[in-house]
């Protein structure tokens, strides 16, 4: 068994040198004839390329020509064109006129001080029913012209509907004229004041009529004349003062609306 293994390894080696050697030898012979073949097709493109050179060099020579007859061309077109008219310049546009300055508004006019409110007028009634003493202070009141001439008379007036509050017309008469009053009164006490601090301001008048408001049913008017008494710091000539009463209008009115 081993001589025939060993016979068979050696017909093998054989037949794999030749087939070796055949491989190589082809492997030659088809390298020689592709050098063949490359040399004849590098043959006829040499000859081909050899006769356009002068081709070549005649275009380059034309080239050149058709340049310099086109920079001609361009140059007599050059000149041929009038240059361009330069651009007007652009004219300067007008500075602004500057805005005018405001005139100063004017200063407001000082307001002119109000007036005093006149004193109220009692409406006109018919007084045919008044004694003399009350018709002719009543003459009096309308004739003054200053406030203390008209604080006197009206005092005269109110003090004379007091004396005769029995009768219905003079209660009703005298509490009418309480807002005229009132507003006389404050006047009168502010003038007198002003002139003479130490001047006293009698209060008799406010308490007169704060009794014809009372007796008449304005409970609150007449507690209204004693506030006014209390803060001027006038005297009704009691003992109890113008605090008091207010005490007793108070009770009257609670007694009235029973």
């Amino acid at each position: 068994m081993k001589v025939i293994a060993i016979i068979l390894l050696v017909i093998i080696g054989v037949y794999l040198y030749k087939r070796t050697q055949r491989l190589a030898n082809e492997e030659n012979e088809k390298e020689a004839q592709d050098e063949r073949a490359e040399n004849e097709a590098v043959e006829p493109e040499v000859k081909d390329v050899t006769p356009d050179a002068p081709a070549e060099l005649s275009s380059s020579s034309d080239e050149g020509a058709s340049i310099d007859k086109k920079l001609d061309i361009e140059g007599e077109v050059v000149q041929i064109m009038p240059e361009p008219e330069p651009e007007p310049e652009p004219e300067p546009e007008p500075e602004p006129e500057p805005e005018p300055e405001p005139e100063p508004e004017p200063e407001p006019e000082p307001e002119p001080e109000p007036e005093p409110e006149p004193e109220p007028k009692a409406a006109e009634v018919d007084v045919a029913w008044a004694n003399a003493k009350l018709t002719q202070a009543i003459a009096d009141t309308d004739a003054a012209t200053d406030t203390a001439a008209k604080y006197i008379a009206m005092s005269s007036t109110v003090a004379e509907c007091y004396k005769q509050r029995k009768q219905a017309e003079y209660v009703t008469y005298g509490a009418n004229l309480s807002k005229r009053y009132t507003a006389l009164f404050t006047v009168y006490a502010a003038e007198t004041k002003t002139d003479n601090p130490d001047a006293e301001v009698k209060g008799i008048g406010l308490m007169h009529m704060s009794t014809l408001l009372n007796d008449n049913g304005e409970f609150d008017a007449a507690i209204a004349i004693c506030k006014t008494a209390i803060k001027h710091d006038v005297s009704d000539g009691t003992v109890t003062g113008f605090e008091g009463r207010v005490t007793r209008i108070d009770k009257a009115k609670a007694k009235a609306n029973k």
